[in-house]
């Protein structure tokens, strides 16, 4: 019998064989998911389907004394698009689909993309060119391109492997190359960043030829499916998903303060739209449009340089808002709430299925004000009225021989305080702006963004030349003249920048209540006679012959009385009356001989018209929102410091001329200017002599006081020195030919000490200050609060816009007392003079008689007139209009301050003031003096409750009841 072998292989071992294989590979690549690459997976599920989803907390309120709303929240509807990998795909036909529902609805995407194009530019919302750059540099380098321009320009050069081997010089090198990559080179940059061509659903085979394109080249290619605008709204959106990615899967806003009826839309639309979605969201409305606009302020994104800042405080950088000026900004921390956030479970098309967790908004605190939003309104629209009579319908005026035109009074100011707490109850400052165009994207229009932050200062500058016909002196001598040109109003730089060193042009978001700086003029004469009569320079009843000029052996050229007046034997308070030009000259002089050079300044400074430039900068005033203080009354340590700024470009020019002082010889130039080009050495060379001179006004006041000039031969030895070691370090050809440097400083040496000190030491600064001129240049707020400070006897009080801050329930957080700055000691004497000076003004006779004669409540108050500058009329300026009330008179309530610029004549806008004191006194008005008739009389506008009419977006909802907003006055 045959034993048959047995087969070592069939099919069933083979079938074993196989599925060993396969379960083997099965369970290595579980191993592999869940052990090896477990964690990476799971993080890359959460990413993809967990997302964390902001909701804003709605701001607190912004109210008016009496609790009307100035700032509150409103519900809306935002369009969001969440990003996931099947989103992704479809992310173009889902934004066509968008836009086209967007449109059947009248409204569009939001672009805040800085990078504009048609132009090419970009727009950061700023004048301020710091600022500009900072954020040019910010937004370009989170799109990569300093690594691009390192990798493409820099590593060759410098051999450096990576950016941060760069050294400082590389450093700024590179920021220079990124500056220098123009709109344009962005614009197509970010087209082959973002790979753009994949909005054309191209083949593998395609899509290699378009990786080896120019961002140009596939923006032709797009062009030819696509239209400009069409390609730069997914360009924003792309944008948009890369930005929001550093936030942490976050949902990217599309569309904000969408219509109520098309967030509907969407709602029924949503399964077509893979990735979108529509959230409620709170946004900012302002019901009183430009009703204290200065002080309430605005929100805007959060800036370039501030990201990091902000980032840390838990804002979303990409798409928070937050205040950037006025109260919004100062209270930002308590008007902002508590952010919520979302934990949710999408599906592949960024669809909520679950929520996982929720962390709930809590509304920001409420701000309330000192103002009285009637009184606000008055003080606005007196001011807008004024501005438009003198810059629109009566611009020329014909005073003692000369005209004068106030085409250009453009902008001005006032300031209404309590006079007994520093409590602030309007604050108007003209031109203004609607807040509301920045509390929603899209909103401020384009034609409304360059009105406010690029205007064409050069076709303003030909209008105003043509309105005002003006002239620029060729030649002094013969008064030869020529047309102007825009050069001679603005300095038009090389890098595209304006510097308005005339301060033509009116800035909207300029409040020049608390930021503009000007001569008080006429006012400060009450300055002036309250020094006096502290210091026992004066009584009430001393006599001062006024003759029509004043002048003795110090004083140079007379000082006359407007208009050519002569008032003969006056005391103060006629004085203050007619407003005597020769009678505080005098005044002036005396307190100079017993006092010295700073009599009048330390008398301002208590009253917080600058401070004594020894102490460190700081408010006088303590405000809340920003200001300006760098405002001061002339002394002499200023003084100093201002001359040895501006004589710094005489000396330039002078070394630069070749004309020697005092004579006809000419001289060989020597350039001590700065020039970037110049090596260390050089540059150093040239500051050693800059110093010397600013070391030769170092006068102190002492010295000053008894007219002590500094010693010219010291000057003249430590000039000298400093231009022999700048000589010798001169290449050949440079020194070949040069004068000595003992020329060079005895030139310069007797320009400091006989031309600039007597200046410096001059008492003829007391004098011009006496009368509000000069160096006299403060705010308007300061000018309120030194009346204030002395009609209320002699308190100085911190200046406030803010009553309270309340919870969303009432309760009070903090309450803002009256707070002392500074007890003045002033005698009541005195304060009783100044009163009866400012109410002779009221009187026949007095500068504001004719405004005031029939108001039935004694007021006081003091006009003033201050000039510009010399050539002011070259330039389109005119002299400053100033007025400084208070009433009543026996027992003073309320201080008020006006401004006008280029208006001629501190006259014009006294009526302002009447306007406020009809408004104040309305119902003592009605009762006590029922027969008086207002001359001016404003109604305050309805408040708005939604964006309706207002532009994008106008289907929000108050979530104030309307009855708490429309407190308006009958």
């Amino acid at each position: 019998m045959n034993n048959k072998k047995k087969k070592k292989f069939n099919r069933y071992t083979g079938l074993l064989i196989i599925m060993i294989i396969i379960f083997s590979l099965l369970i290595n690549e579980m191993v592999t998911l869940q052990m090896i690459h477990g964690e990476e997976y799971s993080a890359r599920a959460n990413v993809e389907f967990i997302k964390n989803i902001d909701y804003a907390a709605p701001r607190g309120e912004i109210l008016d004394a009496d609790g009307r709303v100035l700032a509150t929240s409103l519900k809306s509807y935002n369009l969001i698009y969440v990003d996931t990998t099947e989103s992704r795909k479809v992310l173009y036909q889902t934004i066509d689909e968008v836009r086209a529902l967007l449109r059947s609805s009248g409204e569009e995407i939001n672009d805040t993309f800085s990078l504009k194009t048609d132009p090419f530019r970009f727009e950061f919302g700023s004048e301020d060119s710091d600022f500009i750059r900072r954020s040019e540099l910010r937004w370009k380098k989170d799109r990569g391109i300093n690594d691009y321009l390192f990798t493409t320009v820099l590593r060759e050069e410098t051999g450096k492997s990576k950016i941060s081997e760069l050294n400082e010089k590389e450093t700024d090198q590179l920021d220079e190359l990124i500056l220098a990559f123009s709109p344009e080179d962005t614009y197509y940059y970010l087209i082959e960043f973002y790979k753009m061509y994949e909005a054309l659903t191209p083949t593998a085979e395609e899509k290699k030829l378009y990786e080896k394109m120019s961002g140009r080249e596939i923006h032709e290619e797009l062009l030819k499916k696509f239209d400009w605008e069409t390609i730069r709204t997914y360009l924003v959106i792309r944008d948009s998903i890369r930005m929001e990615s550093y936030q942490g899967s976050k949902a990217v806003t599309l569309m904000s303060n969408m219509k109520e009826e098309t967030a509907f839309t969407f709602f029924q639309q949503l399964s077509k739209l893979p990735g979108i979605d529509v959230e409620t969201n709170p946004i900012r409305l302002y019901p009183y449009q430009t009703t204290a606009a200065h002080i309430i302020g605005y929100l805007n994104p959060i800036p370039a340089g501030s990201q990091n800042y902000y980032m840390e405080k838990g804002y979303d950088i990409s798409k928070d808002y937050i205040g950037v000026s006025g109260i919004e900004s100062a209270y930002e921390d308590w008007l902002r709430g508590s952010k919520g956030v979302k934990t949710v479970e999408v599906d592949k098309n960024g669809r909520t299925i679950s929520e996982l967790f929720e962390l709930e908004t809590y509304p920001g605190n409420n701000v309330q004000l000192t103002l009285d939003a009637n009184l606000q309104n008055t003080a606005e629209k007196v001011l807008s009225d004024l501005i438009y009579e003198y810059s629109q319908v009566n611009t020329v005026h014909r005073v003692a021989g000369y005209t004068q035109n106030s085409t250009n009074a453009t902008r001005g100011a006032i300031v209404v305080m309590e006079a007994d707490t520093g409590n602030i109850l309007a604050m108007a400052s003209n031109p203004s702006f609607d807040p509301n165009l920045f509390a929603v994207p899209g909103r401020l229009t384009n034609e409304m963004y360059q009105e406010f932050f690029t205007p064409d200062y050069r076709a303003y500058a030909e209008e105003l030349i043509r309105k005002m016909n003006l002239r620029t002196t060729v030649n002094e001598k013969t008064n030869e003249t020529r047309p102007a040109v825009p050069e001679d109003l603005f300095r038009f730089n090389a890098d595209g920048t304006v510097t308005d060193f005339n301060d033509i042009y009116a800035k909207p978001f300029f409040n020049y209540a608390t930021q503009g700086l000007v001569p008080s003029a006429s006012t400060f004469k009450v300055i002036t006679g309250l020094a006096a009569l502290e210091e026992g320079i004066l009584t009430p009843n001393t006599i001062i012959r006024d003759t029509g000029a004043y002048t003795n052996d110090q004083v140079g050229n007379p000082i006359t009385n407007d208009g050519g007046g002569v008032y003969g034997n006056i005391n103060l308070a006629k004085a203050l009356a007619k407003s005597s030009n020769v009678f505080f000259a005098d005044v002036g002089y005396r307190l100079y001989k017993a006092k010295g050079l700073n009599a009048i300044a330390e008398w301002a400074w208590k009253l917080g018209m600058g401070h004594d430039p020894q102490e460190k900068s700081h408010s006088t005033t303590g405000i809340e929102i920003n200001e300006n203080i760098s405002g001061n009354v002339y002394n002499h340590y200023s003084k100093v410091e201002i001359t040895k700024r501006l004589f710094m470009f005489d000396v330039v020019a002078f070394l630069n001329a070749g004309k020697a002082r005092n004579t006809s010889r000419s001289f060989t130039p020597i350039d001590i200017g700065i020039n970037r080009a110049d090596e260390e050495k050089k540059a150093l060379g040239k500051e050693k002599i800059k110093q010397a001179v600013r070391d030769a006004f170092d006068i102190s006041i002492d010295d000053a006081n008894k007219y002590v000039r500094q010693d010219y031969a010291e000057v003249v030895q430590s000039l000298r020195e400093a231009f022999e070691e700048y000589i010798a370090i001169l290449p050949e050809e440079e020194a070949t030919g040069l004068e000595s440097s003992k020329f060079y400083a005895e030139q310069i040496a007797a320009k400091i000490v006989y031309d600039q000190t007597t200046e410096i030491i001059s008492p003829r600064n007391v004098l011009n200050s006496s009368i509000g001129q000069g160096d006299n240049q403060t705010s308007l707020l300061q000018i309120a609060n030194a009346l204030a400070t002395i009609v209320n006897g002699g308190t100085r009080y911190k200046t406030n816009l803010v009553q309270r801050i309340t919870d969303t329930e009432g309760n009070v957080i903090q309450e803002n007392e009256p707070v002392v700055l500074e007890e003045t000691g002033i005698k009541e004497s005195s304060v009783n003079a100044l009163l009866d000076g400012l109410r002779a003004s009221t009187l026949p006779g007095g500068g504001s008689y004719s405004t005031f004669k029939d108001f039935p409540i004694a007021t006081g108050g003091k006009t003033g007139t201050a000039t510009f500058k010399d050539n002011q009329a070259e330039v389109g300026r005119d002299a400053f209009g100033l007025y400084t009330a208070v009433a009543p008179i026996d027992d003073p309530e309320i201080v008020v301050a006006v401004v006008i610029y280029d208006v001629t004549r501190g006259a014009f806008v006294v009526p302002a003031a009447l306007a406020v004191f009809e408004e104040y006194f309305e119902e003592q008005l009605k009762t006590e003096y029922p027969d008086y008739v207002r001359k001016y009389e404003y109604d305050l506008p309805e408040p708005i409750t939604s964006f309706e009419n207002q532009g994008n977006g106008d289907g929000a909802e108050v979530d104030t009841q309307p009855d708490e907003i429309n407190e308006s006055k009958p």
